[in-house]
């Protein structure tokens, strides 16, 4: 017998009187009962090997079960309700959700390198001691104002930084920097829209500003052909009008990941689709006292810009 093999337990020594009659076991029976053992020896060799693995391979799943559970816990920061629509998105719905947005989106908005364009404050429409309004012109030019139901309204108010009566204090007012402040009053609106469960209509209260007209015939002063004089300008967005842009992802519209400068809007991807979306929702902005005693913030449409 070779060194190190184990003898088949059907063989014993002839001597045996017992096992006399037992007939020979061939030799292909000898290499399959070897075959066999060699079989059963790696098993019983790589037992604790498998049990290993298989104790390795149940903590990854563990593993990994644990991060999709965290992922679903996160989601909100970083997908949001919204899904793949936007990387942000608010935690609360409301005034403290449009005021998450606003936080936000100002800060990027600059109106140089190490100024801010304007602090975006979300304002309170149902405050009992200081009750607002919104007013806006009814359909039709049928005449009178129609009010905004101030629990489906968000108004949003832009106060210019660098100055003491909200105008921005940065820079020289010019047209590119208008349509900079009209992407961020769009930009609000469309993260308003997305995630603030009711809202119907946004309202994003430009920082003052000021309009040049010309003078024809005989004017005042003819010298001077032209004449400057203050705006109070808002934006005024409807649900139904940007509906279209809700169902595709904000960098489909937007595709900047930081908005362009005052110097870059004009030439940006987008600069002629914020023309367009917000070219008939720019409105002078005033406020009247209501018979109730609110304020009415009234708007009245402007010429499209």
């Amino acid at each position: 017998m070779a060194a190190g093999m184990r003898p088949s337990p059907r063989i014993r020594s002839r001597s045996t009187p017992e096992h006399a009659a037992e007939r020979p076991v061939a030799g292909h029976e000898l290499i399959a009962a070897r075959d066999r053992e060699r079989g059963k020896a790696p098993r019983a060799k790589h037992s604790s090997r498998f049990r290993w693995a298989v104790a390795g391979l149940f903590v990854l799943a563990l593993c990994a079960l644990g991060g999709a559970l965290a992922l679903v816990s996160t989601g909100h920061r970083s997908s949001g309700a919204g899904g793949d629509w936007s990387s942000f998105s608010p935690q609360d719905s409301g005034l403290a959700g449009a005021q998450q947005i606003a936080d936000y989106v100002a800060p990027y908005y600059r109106a140089s390198a190490s100024d801010q364009l304007a602090v975006v404050t979300a304002v309170n429409l149902t405050n009992p001691n200081n009750p607002l309004q919104v007013a806006v012109p009814a359909p039709g030019n049928q005449g009178g104002l129609v009010p905004l139901s101030p629990n489906r309204t968000i108004v949003y108010n832009l106060c210019g930084v660098g100055s003491s009566n909200c105008s921005i204090g940065t820079g020289q007012p010019s047209a590119a920097r208008l349509l900079l402040l009209r992407r961020e009053a769009l930009e609000l609106a469309l993260y308003s829209f997305k995630y603030l469960h009711g809202v119907d209509s946004v309202i994003t209260i430009l920082p003052p500003g000021h309009t040049v007209q010309g003078c024809t015939g005989i004017c005042p002063k003819p010298q001077t052909r032209t004449t400057t004089k203050r705006l109070d300008a808002a934006l005024a967005f409807d649900r139904s009008e940007l509906q279209p842009w809700l169902s595709r992802p904000l960098r489909s519209t937007l595709p900047e990941t930081l908005p362009p400068s005052v110097s870059q809007i004009q030439s940006a991807p987008e600069a002629e689709l914020i023309s367009i979306i917000t070219a008939h929702g720019l409105f002078s902005e005033h406020t009247e006292q209501g018979q109730d005693g609110s304020t009415v913030i009234v708007l009245s449409p402007l010429p499209p810009q």
